[in-house]
């Protein structure tokens, strides 16, 4: 527990100052092709990892596929969304449909030997689990719970969320307390949920389903709804986001299945 603590101070001290762009915005500065990018993107010191509906696969910063996990059997893992590396280990989040009566996870990886190592059951039925970071000896996890279907500006089908929280975890995975949605993000996203998010001093980085936005949300003085109090442009449509310790900022154009390297300006 303390090395995770310890990591997670250092991890803060190195990033932190890259999302403080005076410019409020971040721009590309490389962009790779790879086919497993449906979902979202996690990041390490030397790799990558393009997330899909139900793989994994690893690349080198330069853009070459070194390995990929693949789920064979459907029926444990519809899809993931989101992924962090903490302390040696993938933490990717498992999203059931809402056809599924079983509760959303957390699913544990060594992305070094590509293995799925452990299973963390959130206790939240039928609701989409779309990403997980670590907090201050606890952890963040995002749901969404989608029952209605819509569009968006182009004509393609969305479910929206009939709600969507943020919920605090310990360290062993209990559940503590959870926050909702200020009103106004609601109305700015579709499908009306968070998609990828980081958590940083105290504050969420999130993104919409196809948002080129990072919405900034606080803690609020009190009740259960976070505060909406600013916007960082991003050059991808913000599926999925990681952070690494230079600074970059990754991300994935997921109808392109491109990966995104992104440096603030």
């Amino acid at each position: 527990m303390k090395r995770l603590a310890s990591f997670q101070v250092l991890f803060l001290l190195l990033i932190f100052p890259a999302l403080l762009c005076h410019g409020q915005s971040y721009r590309a500065v490389r962009s790779f092709l790879c086919p497993g990018a449906g979902q979202g993107v996690a990041v390490d010191d030397r790799y990558f990892y393009a997330i899909g509906n139900q793989q994994i696969t690893k690349y080198s910063k330069d853009g070459d596929s070194l390995a990929t996990w693949q789920e064979r059997d459907t029926r444990l893992i519809r899809h993931f969304d989101g992924g962090i590396v903490v302390d040696g280990l993938l933490y990717c989040s498992h999203s059931n449909f809402p056809e599924v009566p079983m509760a959303s996870s957390i699913e544990i990886f060594d992305p070094e030997k590509m293995e799925h190592v452990g299973t963390v059951s959130l206790g939240i039925d039928n609701g989409s689990c779309t990403w997980v970071v670590p907090g201050e000896d606890c952890w963040y996890v995002c749901f969404a719970h989608y029952d209605r279907f819509g569009g968006n500006a182009g004509g393609e089908p969305l479910r929206d969320a009939s709600w969507t929280q943020i919920v605090q975890y310990d360290k062993q995975w209990r559940r503590l307390q959870g926050w909702i949605l200020p009103p106004e993000l609601i109305r700015e996203i579709r499908p009306m949920s968070l998609s990828g998010g980081l958590f940083l001093n105290g504050k969420f980085y999130c993104t919409g389903h196809d948002a080129r936005k990072l919405y900034v949300l606080e803690f609020p003085p009190y009740g259960m709804r976070l505060r909406w109090t600013g916007t960082i442009d991003i050059p991808f449509n913000g599926q999925g986001i990681a952070i690494d310790s230079e600074g970059f900022l990754w991300g994935i154009n997921r109808k392109e299945k491109q990966v995104i390297k992104a440096a603030c300006q």
